[in-house]
């Protein structure tokens, strides 16, 4: 995240200002223990496989609080833990064409802002699926807040061991895949669930070879709380094509995904600038920031976002 992307040309960058609002409190003993416990999380052994369980970091801790869903809706609207809230889905999922006689999979639902933005604009029925307990349980109680229990229930899956019980007329998986280590079994998960003409559309961290040894890209690496597994564009064209998934969009969205980023962190500063905040959740807020600050840096060295858009043949 380069200061000129921050600043826009006008007064301090966005780095300045969220760090003179941490300066602004008497911190410095928490951010020596922050430090600290963010070299010990490095230090920390990488399980071998088969990997952190559902839900859980590489260092076998809860990927998710309270305190960080607090913050991540702050970040991206209410219901939301990633880029894109209720305005952007529609453009996302367009080529889908849903209406309310369609039942729709959500991969990746988080705290399930997609699944009720597609439920309520379009009538479909939407399950999500989630990783995480935690999101999975909050998403929940979003849905029956808005009356959506049934038409938008979050629920808890394991995507490396994906299967579904029911064949539905759509999936969307909005950056979820990469984090998946085993991706061949995610594709036959997919295609098995999907009904004749049925749809599937995925937006995804690609990345080709030549971009894995920049140094912004192995730092981002390095420091997710999940590994990255990044797959290059042919890659993900073929595990298509081998399981015969007509692909008629493979678009390139990496600039509108980086705007959207820079765009949450600036009005999350702004917020910040107003008010007053309780300890863990200003560290929940620098180690958040941090997290999407290196992914943008990331796609500045290379990394792109890619919408992808497929049909399943007729039987």
């Amino acid at each position: 995240m380069t200061d000129k992307d921050e600043a826009s040309g006008h007064g301090p960058s966005l780095k300045t200002r969220l760090y003179a609002w941490w300066e602004g409190y008497d911190l410095s003993g928490l951010k020596t223990r922050k430090g600290d416990e963010s070299q010990q999380a490095s230090a920390e052994p990488q399980p071998s496989n088969p990997g952190p369980g559902p839900g859980m970091n590489r260092w076998g801790k809860p990927l998710w609080s309270a305190t960080r869903i607090e913050v991540a809706e702050k970040m991206w609207g209410e219901g939301f833990n990633t880029p894109g809230g209720a305005d952007h889905i529609p453009y996302l999922v367009k080529p889908l064409g849903l209406n309310p006689a369609m039942s729709v999979l959500d991969l990746a639902a988080g705290l399930g802002g997609t699944s009720r933005t597609m439920a309520g604009k379009y009538g479909c029925w939407v399950t999500g699926l989630e990783a995480s307990d935690l999101l999975a349980k909050e998403g929940m109680v979003r849905s029956f807040k808005l009356g959506l229990e049934k038409k938008a229930p979050i629920e808890t899956f394991n995507p490396e061991h994906f299967g579904y019980p029911k064949r539905v007329d759509a999936i969307v998986y909005k950056e979820g895949l990469f984090f998946v280590r085993d991706k061949e079994q995610m594709f036959d998960g997919m295609e098995l669930a999907l009904k004749p003409r049925g749809h599937l559309l995925i937006t995804d961290y690609i990345a080709e070879e030549e971009v894995m040894g920049a140094k912004a890209v192995q730092t981002w690496c390095d420091k997710e709380p999940l590994t990255p597994n990044l797959w290059p564009k042919d890659r993900m064209a073929n595990a298509f094509a081998q399981r015969n998934l007509d692909l008629r969009i493979a678009e390139d969205i990496t600039d509108t995904h980086r705007g959207l980023i820079l765009s949450a962190i600036q009005g999350l500063v702004d917020h910040l600038e107003r008010f007053q905040l309780d300890t863990p959740t200003k560290l929940a807020v620098m180690e958040e920031v941090e997290l999407w600050a290196r992914r943008v840096a990331a796609i500045e060295a290379g990394v792109r976002v890619y919408r992808f858009y497929a049909i399943k043949p007729a039987e």
